[in-house]
């Protein structure tokens, strides 16, 4: 059996079908949950409009040129251009579509009545859920953001809501919909009927956000950005800042770690006590990290069972022990980019780890 083989999805086909005039936060989402599945070894066929996938020109830019956000999306995938607005394009898809065990598209395409009715089992990625019939709504991940209530506990109380970097929406959408594909290619596996899977990102954010909400519900009070009124905080240190988290049960390890013994007093003994005490009792940890590195404060709480967390730059990752022993993040040879460095999957199968491949170039 060779190494492509024997991983893990390899006997699926999955078609990504890439339409014209789709919002970037569900295109981003439809392409993670892909490359998840191609990486995994399934068969993915990217369909890209004429010109391409818009995102092969988004930012962050390589220095080669092109864009990161498409190499890192679209790893071990196939690409074909097919202009869907055409009787050629939408015939030849068709025949795709009778080979592929399942299609992820975006519920805005042109195409998605098509890609509903097919053979293939649709995975569907929307913005909103389909009892809002909210299809034709303008959309953006900022705007999910807000809807799905994040912004609101983002940020300094005293000043405007903050977005969370990066494309956080998209992405936590994209791992639920591979989540989806998941079980409908198990069905699928075990003779059963695949039934339709739909996503949509207003829905994840308000999953993701769970705690909120219920926590609004029990209380009557939204939880919201309290600043220097948190529980847990980042302080300075000599060389960057840590973030001071731990645990109700980690409290009295957290306290001899510290080692002040002002510490000791009875208003600190409850988690209530020191919420309600919380600028006194930062007073008298914060002087402590002072005169230490992260890293001897991280080797110094781990020893303890405390689990502060230093605050890294994206360039130290790279550097950062754990992930250098395991291989995570990997060289890979572009055809024409050269060596690129990215992250493999986050999981294991017994033992081994997923390499991407070069994400394909456009054809001509």
């Amino acid at each position: 059996m060779s190494a492509d083989t024997a991983l893990p999805l390899a006997r699926f086909t999955i078609l990504e079908v890439n339409d014209t005039d789709v919002p970037l936060c569900l295109r981003l989402a439809t392409s993670l949950a892909a490359k998840i599945a191609a990486d995994l070894g399934a068969d993915v066929l990217k369909i890209e409009p004429p010109g391409g996938d818009p995102v092969r020109r988004a930012p962050p830019l390589l220095p080669q040129g092109g864009s990161a956000l498409f190499q890192f999306l679209n790893t071990s995938k196939r690409s074909l251009v097919l202009d869907l607005a055409s009787d050629a394009g939408r015939a030849a898809l068709r025949g795709l579509l009778q080979k592929a065990d399942a299609v992820l598209f975006e519920e805005p395409a042109a195409s998605a009545p098509l890609l509903r009715t097919s053979r293939a089992t649709p995975i569907e990625i929307a913005a909103f859920p389909v009892e809002m019939d909210a299809v034709a709504r303008p959309v953006s991940e900022f705007a999910i953001l807000a809807l799905g209530g994040l912004l609101h506990m983002v940020g300094e109380p005293e000043r405007k809501p903050l977005r969370l970097g990066g494309h956080q929406a998209s992405y936590a959408a994209g791992l639920t919909a591979f989540t989806g594909l998941a079980a409908a290619l198990a069905a699928r596996d075990a003779d059963q009927t695949a039934p339709d899977v739909r996503v949509s990102l207003a829905e994840v954010m308000q999953w993701v956000n769970w705690k909120a909400a219920s926590g609004a519900d029990a209380s009557g009070t939204s939880p919201g950005r309290e600043g220097k009124n948190s529980e847990f905080q980042i302080v300075p240190c000599r060389d960057g800042h840590v973030a001071v988290v731990y645990t109700v049960t980690q409290w009295p390890a957290t306290r001899a770690l510290i080692g002040d013994p002002r510490l000791g007093d009875p208003k600190f003994n409850t988690r209530a006590g020191r919420r309600e005490n919380i600028s006194e009792l930062y007073e008298i940890i914060t002087p402590w990290f002072a005169d230490k590195t992260r890293a001897e404060i991280q080797k110094t709480a781990q020893a303890k069972g405390v689990p502060f967390g230093p605050i890294f730059s994206p360039a130290e990752l790279l550097a950062t022990e754990q992930y250098v022993a395991r291989g995570f993040l990997a060289d890979m040879d572009h055809p024409t980019l050269g060596t690129l460095r990215l992250p493999q999957l986050p999981v294991q199968w017994n033992g081994r780890s997923f390499a991407p491949r070069p994400a394909p170039e456009l054809a001509a």
